[in-house]
């Protein structure tokens, strides 16, 4: 019903793509791959609603893949701006500290962001992931294990998981 609402209104204005259509526009884009056709266009999205956080955390994970992880991180640190509960928007942007070298800063929001959403998916996978990268072994098993008490098939964390065990046993 929203979308024909939204095809309706874009109608009505003379053909001009809403900013919610812009922002699905991106989504198909960023789902097929093409991440500079989806920047453009939640850039686009953007100029119409500058507020909108969709629209600045998937422009944010988008630049994330282009390995643009500063201009990413500022996109993430104005939702966590406005809400700071935004589950996505701290996840990711653990992430692109930890990809700007600051790991310690990345495992100090990922630890909080364990405690605050404990059922998160990869929240535990990503703080295990940094505890390793800093050699913190034990507790990178601990929450590895915790992540896979609620998704027991996450193939990535059963992989480092494997790798680590492996590790433990040299």
């Amino acid at each position: 019903m929203r979308k024909l609402w939204e095809w309706l209104k874009s109608r009505i204005r003379g053909g001009s793509p809403s900013a919610a259509e812009l922002r699905s526009r991106a989504s198909k884009r960023l789902r097929e791959g093409n991440i500079n056709g989806a920047i453009r266009l939640l850039q686009q999205s953007l100029e119409m609603e500058p507020s909108n956080l969709e629209a600045r955390v998937n422009l944010g994970v988008a630049l994330y893949l282009q390995k643009r992880y500063s201009d990413a991180l500022a996109h993430f640190q104005y939702v966590l701006g406005i809400d700071p509960n935004n589950s996505n928007a701290l996840l990711n942007q653990a992430a692109c500290y930890d990809a700007l070298g600051q790991t310690d800063r990345a495992i100090s929001i990922l630890r909080q962001t364990a405690l605050r959403f404990p059922n998160m998916p990869d929240v535990h996978y990503n703080l295990a992931l940094a505890l390793a990268k800093t050699g913190q072994w034990t507790e990178a098993l601990d929450e590895l294990k915790k992540e896979l008490q609620s998704n027991p098939t996450h193939a990535h964390a059963l992989r480092l998981l494997h790798q680590l065990r492996l590790r433990a046993k040299r």
